[in-house]
């Protein structure tokens, strides 16, 4: 009887035994966490840390001992689950202080990451986008970038104009934060170049090749510089088509302004002597489209472009509000250029 006893006391007990043992395995392992994982060389010295967008805990932080913040890299993923953070990790630049992986988790949880907003506007040039880069350095990356197929979406690499400069028309305007430091061209590449193809994938036409979306890109960085209005946009596109399918020199003034541009000369109304500029992009002198571009598209003069409005227009001409009128023949577009003048006289 007192056998079954002892097993009917221990019976009770087991529960109670069961909870001791898991709570002092508790306190076991987070001893081994806070006292036995090893604390690095450099301890209290200020690390940075970079984080990329996509990073789970594990990859933050291998990123965290590769940088010397801690010394084993699975200590610090084991606080920062405990902590919560794995479900709340931002890409960007973290400044910690090397320590105990309790302590890094801790300040990780609380810092702000740093990070690099680029903002392309459209109209801008190469050059714009590239100082926007300029910190560290990454500015003089942009031209790598561009030059990689890799950076740009999979479906669209078969259509990349051949010249890695032309390739910025690619990009859609737009306010990137990406995380700076080494990279950071690449990674803005990456996003606009994924945001262009996501506006205009459906519409790019069948049978379209490289040459065809740089000949598009040049002509939709002209429709980006004529037009102020968006509605106006897909009729310019459409009027310059047909300038140049009948073998009509373009006779766009923004690249008249642009050729002045590039020779440090600031216009803003063409006169008729402005337009006698010796320049590949005077498109008065010469026909076809200019060598480059004259800035990047917005998302509505790229659309213009892909899908130009049905007109046998042939000419137009800027009225005072930014609109513009359009017609068919010379005679008729120098009528409206008098009908304007009037009308700006009274």
């Amino acid at each position: 009887m007192k056998i079954f006893k002892g097993f009917s006391v221990l019976a009770r007990m087991a529960p109670i035994l069961l909870f001791l043992s898991a709570l002092l395995l508790c306190g076991w392992s987070f001893y081994v966490m806070n006292e036995l994982e090893g604390i690095p060389e450099n301890a209290g010295g200020e690390i940075e840390v970079l984080i990329l967008p996509g990073q789970n805990a594990a990859d933050a932080a291998s990123e965290f001992e590769r940088s010397g913040a801690v010394t084993k890299s699975r200590d610090l993923a084991r606080w920062m689950v405990k902590l919560g953070i794995d479900r709340r990790i931002k890409p960007g630049i973290y400044t910690v202080h090397a320590g105990r992986a309790k302590d890094v988790a801790l300040e990780f949880a609380g810092a702000s990451p740093r990070i690099l907003s680029v903002r392309i506007l459209p109209g801008a040039l190469s050059s714009d986008v590239a100082a926007s880069l300029g910190a560290d350095g990454e500015g003089q990356s942009l031209a790598l970038a561009l030059a990689s197929d890799d950076n740009f979406p999979e479906r669209l690499r078969d259509l990349l104009p051949g010249s890695p400069s032309e390739r910025v028309l690619l990009l859609s305007p737009e306010t990137y934060e990406i995380p700076p430091g080494d990279g950071a061209a690449h990674r803005l590449v990456r996003k606009a170049s994924s945001m262009w193809w996501l506006e205009h994938s459906a519409d790019v036409p069948p049978g379209f090749t490289s040459k065809d979306m740089e000949a598009g890109g040049i002509l939709a960085s002209i429709v980006q510089k004529e037009a102020l209005i968006d509605s106006d946009r897909p009729v310019i596109a459409g009027v310059f088509k047909n300038r140049l399918s009948m073998d009509m020199p373009l006779q766009s003034c923004a690249t008249v302004v642009y050729a002045w541009k590039q020779r440090g000369v600031k216009i803003k109304d063409v006169s008729y002597e402005d337009v006698k500029i010796e320049s590949p992009f005077n498109t008065y002198t010469h026909k076809g489209l200019p060598p480059e571009n004259i800035g990047i598209p917005s998302e509505k003069s790229w659309n213009a472009v892909l899908v130009p409005a049905s007109t046998d227009m042939l000419f137009f001409v800027a009225k005072g509000d930014g609109s513009h009128v359009f017609t068919r023949t010379y005679e008729e577009h120098l009528e409206a250029q008098k009908k304007i003048r009037r009308a700006s006289d009274r």
